[in-house]
Formats: C-alpha cells, sequence, structure tokens
C-alpha cells in the first residue's frame, strides 16, 4: 500500500512538471505570437511526445549509465547524436504537420527545412531537458547526504553498542579469568590467548574506524575471538569456524559479521552438543557468503532476545545503509537451530 501511494505521488509530480512545462512556453511563445495562446498550446501538443521522450531518455539512461559512473566524454557523445536527433524528429512535427494543422492566418512560405531558427529550437528542448536533470540531480543530492548523515549517525550510535557486546566486562573478565587459569597450567596457550585478546582490542581500537577493511583483517579478527569465546568452553571442538575461497583483495565493512558471532556463543546451547555452533564464511567471486549456526537454548524468552536483539537490529539497519540492494540477510529456526544467512554483493 505505502509502495503504491509513493508510485501514484511520483506520477503526480511528473504530470505537474509538464504542466508547468507547457504552461511556461505557452505564455512565452504567447506573447511572441501576439497573444495567440490556444494556437501556441495546440502547436505545443505535437511536439509534447518528442519532449517527454529525450527528457525521460537522459534522466534515466543517460545520467545513470553514463555520468554517473564516470564516463563523461560518452555521455556527452550520445547526448550530442541523440539530442540532434530528437531537433530532426521537432523540425518535421513542425514543418509538416504543427503549422499545417494550426491555423496561424499566414500565407505559407517555403521555408527550408534546415533553418537558423532551428538553433533556437534546440535551447527550447534542452531547457526541459536540463530543467528536469537538475531536479533529479538536487534530489539524488538530497537523499545522498540524507543517508550520509543517517549513516554518520547510525557509526556513532553503534560504535559504543558494539564496543558493549562484543567486548563487554563480562568477555573480559572471562577472558582474563580463563587465561589467568592457564598461566600456571599453560602458559603457551595463555600467551597465545593474550596475544588474541590484545589483537581484538587493537582492531576495534584502530582498524575498525574505516569505512571498509580487508577481508582477511575481519577474518582474523573473528578467529580471534572464537578462539577466546573456546577457551571457556569445556569442549572446544563444540565449534567449527570454516573458511572457503580465497578473500584476498576483498573488502568488507568492519565488525559486520561479529554480532551474528557473539549471538551464537551468547544464546547457543554448548553443552552435549556436536558441533553445537558452525560458522561457514564462503568468498566467491562476486560474493560474500556467512552462515551461522547454533542450536537455541530451551527458553521462550531466550529465543525472542535471539531474533530481536538490539545487535541483530542494528546490523541489519548497517547493512541497509552500507550495502543497500546488495545484500540477503536471512534469520530462521530450524529444528531447535538458529539459522543465520548473509550474502553480500559485489554488484
Amino acid at each position: 500500500m505505502h509502495r503504491l501511494i509513493r508510485n501514484n505521488h511520483r506520477l503526480l509530480l511528473h504530470i505537474l512538471f509538464w504542466i508547468f512545462v507547457i504552461g511556461a512556453f505557452t505564455f512565452t511563445f504567447g506573447l511572441y505570437n501576439k497573444g495567440a495562446y490556444f494556437k501556441t498550446f495546440l502547436s505545443l501538443l505535437f511536439t509534447l511526445p518528442v519532449d517527454m521522450g529525450w527528457t525521460y531518455f537522459v534522466l534515466y539512461f543517460l545520467i545513470p549509465r553514463f555520468l554517473f559512473r564516470g564516463r563523461y566524454f560518452s555521455f556527452f557523445l550520445v547526448f550530442i547524436l541523440t539530442c540532434a536527433l530528437v531537433l530532426i524528429a521537432e523540425r518535421a512535427l513542425n514543418m509538416y504537420l504543427a503549422d499545417r494543422v494550426v491555423d496561424w492566418g499566414l500565407p505559407m512560405k517555403e521555408i527550408p527545412f534546415w533553418h537558423p531558427s532551428m538553433f533556437m529550437l534546440a535551447i527550447n528542448i534542452n531547457i526541459i531537458v536540463f530543467l528536469a536533470a537538475s531536479i533529479k540531480l538536487l534530489k539524488q543530492w538530497y537523499f545522498t547526504q540524507k543517508q550520509k548523515n543517517e549513516l554518520e549517525r547510525q557509526n556513532q550510535a553503534s560504535e559504543l553498542a558494539l564496543l558493549r557486546s562484543q567486548v563487554s566486562p563480562h568477555f573480559l573478565f572471562n577472558t582474563l579469568n580463563n587465561i589467568h587459569t592457564l598461566v600456571s597450567r599453560e602458559s603457551e596457550v595463555a600467551s597465545d590467548a593474550i596475544v588474541k585478546l590484545s589483537e581484538i582490542m587493537r582492531y576495534m581500537l584502530y582498524e575498525a574506524n574505516s569505512d571498509t577493511v580487508p577481508l582477511q583483517k575481519e577474518i582474523d579478527y573473528l578467529r580471534s575471538y572464537i578462539d577466546l569465546q573456546r577457551l571457556r568452553i569445556k569442549d572446544p571442538g563444540i565449534c567449527t569456524f570454516r573458511i572457503t575461497g580465497d578473500p584476498g583483495g576483498r573488502a568488507v565493512a568492519p565488525m559486520l559479521f561479529i554480532p551474528f558471532i557473539e549471538n551464537a556463543f551468547k544464546h547457543g546451547e554448548k553443552k552435549s552438543r556436536e558441533k553445537g555452533i558452525e560458522v561457514d564464511l564462503v568468498v566467491g567471486e562476486t560474493s560474500i557468503r556467512l552462515k551461522v549456526i547454533n542450536y537455541m537454548q530451551a527458553d521462550p524468552a531466550g529465543m525472542k532476545d535471539i531474533t530481536g536483539g538490539i545487535g541483530l537490529r542494528n546490523v541489519t539497519r548497517r547493512l541497509e545503509l552500507l550495502y543497500p540492494g546488495k545484500h540477503d540477510l536471512t534469520l530462521r529456526s530450524d529444528e531447535g537451530r538458529f539459522i543465520v544467512e548473509l550474502i553480500l554483493f559485489d554488484q
């Protein structure tokens, strides 16, 4: 329903635009034609379809296909060629149709097809295009700025939330306590755990501030986080982390995957389960796919927290802002398991 209302609103704006164009040209040329407003209006109706076709061709083909992609030479070349065709079409309509149907009360004169007046005709038809393009570009700029501002606010708001959820005092306490226990028994393991914890802190404090990070660094961060979580689980093999494909040369928004993995450790059933938590990251040629599976605790309140938690809502909104139309996120439960599937598309 909302989409239908939006489409109707858009159609109404287009209709009002063309009413304004016809009205403005009727008034201007009507004055030039000594008050023959109605005849001017009728004459303009003959070339209106060509004006509309030319305008929408520029707005919805030339600008998105060439201008927005930085192909400026191709844009101007195609623009000039198509403009010449439109100019010839309008000149033919005026000479052989409009001027013969609309009686101006003047004797017919033999005017050559190629006439200096075509220069003014070219200016007139492009005034419409430039007006429509200005409106479109202004609208595009407005929404881009609005999205940029919203993304900045979202990133600022999510930064503390992410830090609190991923490196919470509870997580740090458990990790340091496990390391303390390991110091007396397995000093080498304890040393490795300290290194992993420092890597997590360094990544979050210094490297995660960029818009994108190398995918390999994000993977290293996930691996360090999972390894530290394994320290507090009696059976470390209960969690598997598999990487398929080559992450080299690929980039991703920082800390985009961690909420799903953190959610699995927080709410997943980790006792007496073989492969209680499974994390699979597949790097394809045109996409990156993350799949996280964990057994759910038999707690209805916990299930509600899994599907509606602040962390998942936050990352869902980040995906909408960072990868609009370029991601697919599925959250579902199946036979006592909670399954997350996220696909990021390159194009």
